[in-house]
């Protein structure tokens, strides 16, 4: 990225020539090797269409984005050199003047801090520095789990995808930020199916930017090798959910779903605002004021990007903004949206560093990172001692929200009856359909600091789409008083 900071700087000094309130510049360069097999045999590629689509992706471009005339205009290019970068200038500076004409209100950024810093995720190993052979032979192992003989049929699909981004930003307020952050997530997909058709199938993410070495530390062979087993037990032997109405304790997988659907996605600004109302949906919260309860007192959700190997981590947004953990409810109380320096601008307040872009060629959105419900006193003993009917949902295989995120729905994949404070039968899809509002204020219990786990996912948003890397966790949460439904 060194060679192609001179460019930046240049591109920045030629976008301020222009009548604009503000400039910015990000140089960006992506690295990207996907390895999949699917039932045994090996892809180098996406699945499951176009098969070598972005096997081994590399690419670099410059972003810019200027502000005039009360409006945002962007522009990339991926051909670095001054004669292209000019005309990105000169067309984000007429998009942004066209784009101002037809506001009614101009946009405003928020004012921040300037920084001038280097930071990247710590790591021994860059996952994508590792050979190909090396790969091949961590996939094999579990590709040798399905020698054995099972009461059941497999199918499976492991893929293996690793990252780098580096990316110089600078703008008009004097902030310049380098970043290095490479990343590596493993997703076992394993479908159990029973003669007759009947199948269950689950999906699971590790993912960190704490290098190859800390996925190798994982116990996620043993993990696998033991759903392998869960699935088939689901299929020959889980039992009708319990009717009526129960006590509920979700895992740290459901808690962490439901923390980024029913929370994260409803309190990014620009949802609220009603930007993405046609693509990726609204918010039940534009009709409540920071301050709202949403749900009990113990209910604590945040969204931290500074977590370390965190597969969301990152210590600056690509608006150059310090990130910084995100409260999005705090104590069962609408606390704070996730901003971006327009809506932070339009709201009066400061960003909170949550403008996020996956390429070059993409626009900084807010974004989540990692998001979670915050750990509390209960251990799982505790949780369920004074249950005496309920359901243990530990994983989901389905979920469903509407577009202002608000009703949802969670159909349980692991799950088991409670009874009398113990753990008993494995039970068919027993399915939680509830209110955002009636979830967070059924909460009565979050689980202790022991309890927390993380998963690796991406989420998705915009047009043309951006997948962004985040962890979604916590810890296990009780529910009281739940009707269940049950999943089809």
């Amino acid at each position: 990225m060194k060679q192609y900071k001179d460019l930046a700087e240049f591109a920045l000094e030629k976008s301020l020539q222009k009548p604009c309130e503000y400039a910015e510049v990000r140089i960006e360069e992506n690295k990207s090797d996907t390895l999949s097999f699917l039932n045994g045999k090996m892809h180098i590629g996406n699945l499951p269409i176009d098969l070598t689509t972005d096997a081994f992706s590399r690419k670099i471009g410059i972003n810019v984005r200027i502000l005039a005339n009360g409006g945002i205009g962007m522009a990339t290019t991926n051909q670095l050199s001054k004669e292209s970068v000019m005309k990105a200038i000169d067309f984000a500076y007429k998009m942004a003047n066209k784009s101002g004409d037809q506001r009614k209100n101009p946009i405003k950024l928020s004012n921040e801090k300037t920084y001038e810093v280097s930071w990247q995720s710590k790591y021994k190993i860059n996952p994508i520095q590792v050979p190909l052979e090396e790969k091949v032979e961590f996939i094999q192992q579990f590709l040798d789990l399905f020698n054995e003989d099972y009461p059941i049929e497999y199918l499976h699909i492991f893929v293996l995808l690793t990252e780098e981004r580096n990316t110089y930003f600078i703008n008009s307020d004097g902030s310049a930020i380098s970043s290095h952050v490479p990343r590596v997530a493993f997703m076992p997909v394993i479908i159990g199916i029973q003669s007759g058709g009947k199948n269950e199938q689950l999906m699971n993410t590790y993912a960190t930017t704490s290098g190859w070495d800390e996925l190798m530390s994982w116990s996620i062979l043993n993990e696998v090798r033991e759903s392998i087993h869960t699935l088939a037990n689901i299929i020959t032997k889980a039992k009708r959910p319990p009717e009526g109405e129960i006590d509920l304790i979700l895992g740290p997988r459901v808690s962490g779903i439901i923390s980024h659907e029913n929370c994260g996605h409803p309190h990014e600004a620009d949802r609220i605002r009603g930007r993405e109302g046609a693509q990726a949906g609204e918010s039940y919260l534009r009709q409540h004021e920071v301050g709202f309860q949403i749900g009990n007192e113990c209910v604590n959700v945040y969204d931290d990007p500074t977590e370390p190997g965190s597969y969301g981590f990152y210590l600056y947004d690509d608006e150059g903004v310090k990130a910084r953990r995100r409260e999005l409810i705090k104590n069962g109380k609408f606390n704070e949206m996730l901003h971006n320096r327009e809506t932070a601008g339009f709201y009066g307040t400061k960003s909170n560093g949550a403008a996020r872009a996956v390429s070059y060629d993409r626009e900084p959105l807010i974004r989540m990172a990692n998001t979670y419900f915050a750990p509390g006193d209960f251990s799982f003993e505790e949780m369920i001692e004074d249950i005496k009917l309920g359901v243990y949902m530990k994983s989901f295989t389905e979920w469903n929200i509407d577009d202002k995120r608000l009703q949802s729905k969670y159909v349980g994949q692991e799950a088991y009856l409670i009874e009398n404070g113990e753990i008993k039968d494995l039970i068919l899809k027993p399915a939680l359909e509830i209110s955002s509002i009636g979830l967070f204020s059924s909460v009565d219990a979050q689980g202790d600091q022991k309890s927390m786990q993380w998963e690796g996912a991406f989420c998705g948003k915009s047009e043309p789409g951006q997948g962004c890397p985040v962890w979604t966790g916590g810890p296990n949460i009780r529910l009281r008083n739940i009707k269940l439904a049950r999943g089809q």
